[in-house]
Formats: structure tokens, C-alpha cells, sequence
């Protein structure tokens, strides 16, 4: 399987468990604004979150950007998720607008970054996203998810035949990024034509205001770099 290949999955696989995740990260894709209709100030607040993301620059020599389709659809899980977590279905499928960063691919295509923030209408709305992805029931909460009523979805993004194996969802020590923000790591093993792909999707989600901002890093086969991943996070953070 050649390289390219593999990262289109990702992409997909990126977006989709994004999107089970719910709250401020169920628009992985390209540069501009995605949500609901927006009032005058809160397109004020999405043009000037636009200027804050993650840019090429940032990234070390070789990365490139490019497009990818926002992924904004209900997919099976949003309910159980909301019911394990305790909380509203309507935090799941929140979608508020959204400035999104183009998807930063490796030379070698094997790693990923995104970088989005989320406008939401009130502080009320906006804690509350945070606090689904905060909240410590989260990672067994999502891994019973992931390998339960959506692990079917996730295996079809990788083609015919694909399968994947038990996905373990843990939170990512805090000293690997910035502070004050809230993490998960899931680990995917993902079999195509007999190759097994070991996925890392980690997503670390900040709080300010009425906004969210959400750092996503994906890698393949080796753990994407603790340094490079304080160093976005931190020009994130300080940019926010």
C-alpha cells in the first residue's frame, strides 16, 4: 500500500472519529468557516480566529498543506457517547462556526496536523463542549464507542476487507503540550490486504472565552514527536 493511500484514509478516518467526538471537532478541514448561521459579531470573532491557527510555516521543512472536505454529518455513536458521558445528545452534535486551518501533511505523509476553533454562541455552550472532552469518563467512554456501534464505520473508510482491531482510547500526559488544555490519544490497529497499520489520533482541545480551539495530530506506526507536538500547541495557545 503506498503512502499516499494510507494518509487518504487517515484523512477520512481523522474526520469521522472527530466527528464521534462531537464538540468543536466535527469540522477537520480546510481553511475558512463552517456552522450555523452567524450573527455580524460572530463572523467578526471567526475572521479574526482564522489569523490565530496553526499555518505552514509553523511546521518543520518538507510539511505541505492541503484541502480536505469538512466532515459536519451524524454518524452512529453520537447518542451512546452522550449517555455514557452523562450528558445532552445536543453536545455531541454541536457544531458551532468554526475557523479551520488546512490538513499539514509530513514529507513522508505519514503524520498529520489540523487546527481549528470553535465560535460558540454563549460561555455556557462553549464549557460545555470542553467539558465532554475534559470529563474523565471520556476515554473509556470513547473506547467503548469506537469499538462498539462505530468501529463498522471507521473500518470502511480503509476499503473493502479492512478491519480494526481493539482501539484504546487513554489520555496523553499533560507535559506534552501546552497547559491547560484537555487530551486523548486513540490507538488503532488498522489491517488492510493483510498489512497492519498501527493509527495514533490524538486531539487536545483548549478553552477561552466562547471559544474552543482544537489541535489534531495523527501519525502512523511511530508516535508523532513530543517536541513538535509542544511546539504547535504552545504557538497555538499563545496565538489564542
Amino acid at each position: 500500500m503506498q503512502p499516499w493511500k494510507r494518509n487518504t484514509s487517515v484523512r477520512a478516518l481523522v474526520a469521522l472519529v472527530a466527528a464521534v467526538v462531537g464538540p468543536g471537532l466535527m469540522t477537520v478541514g480546510v481553511a475558512g468557516v463552517a456552522g450555523a448561521s452567524e450573527s455580524a459579531s460572530t463572523k467578526a470573532a471567526v475572521a479574526q480566529a482564522t489569523k490565530e491557527l496553526i499555518v505552514l510555516k509553523d511546521l518543520p521543512k518538507g510539511w505541505t498543506s492541503s484541502k480536505s472536505s469538512n466532515n459536519n454529518s451524524t454518524i452512529p455513536g453520537a447518542t451512546e457517547l452522550a449517555t455514557c458521558l452523562g450528558v445532552p445528545t445536543s453536545v455531541i452534535n454541536d457544531n458551532p462556526p468554526t475557523a479551520n486551518s488546512p490538513e499539514f501533511d509530513s514529507a513522508n505523509q505519514l503524520m498529520t496536523v489540523t487546527d481549528s476553533i470553535a465560535v460558540s454562541p454563549s460561555l455556557k455552550s462553549a464549557k460545555a463542549d470542553y467539558n465532554s472532552l475534559a470529563n474523565k469518563k471520556t476515554p473509556g467512554c470513547l473506547s467503548t464507542v469506537l469499538n462498539g456501534v462505530t468501529k463498522a464505520s471507521l473500518a470502511s473508510e480503509f476499503g473493502s476487507g479492512a478491519s480494526i482491531g481493539t482501539i484504546d482510547v487513554t489520555r496523553s500526559p499533560n507535559a506534552e503540550f501546552a497547559g491547560h488544555g484537555a487530551n486523548f490519544t486513540a490507538f488503532l490497529p488498522v489491517t488492510v490486504q493483510e498489512q497492519t497499520l498501527n493509527v495514533q489520533l490524538t486531539i487536545i482541545d483548549y478553552l477561552k472565552g466562547t471559544e474552543n480551539e482544537t489541535v489534531t495530530l495523527t501519525s502512523i506506526e511511530s508516535p508523532f514527536p513530543t517536541t513538535l507536538a509542544k511546539h504547535l500547541t504552545t504557538l497555538a495557545v499563545d496565538r489564542f
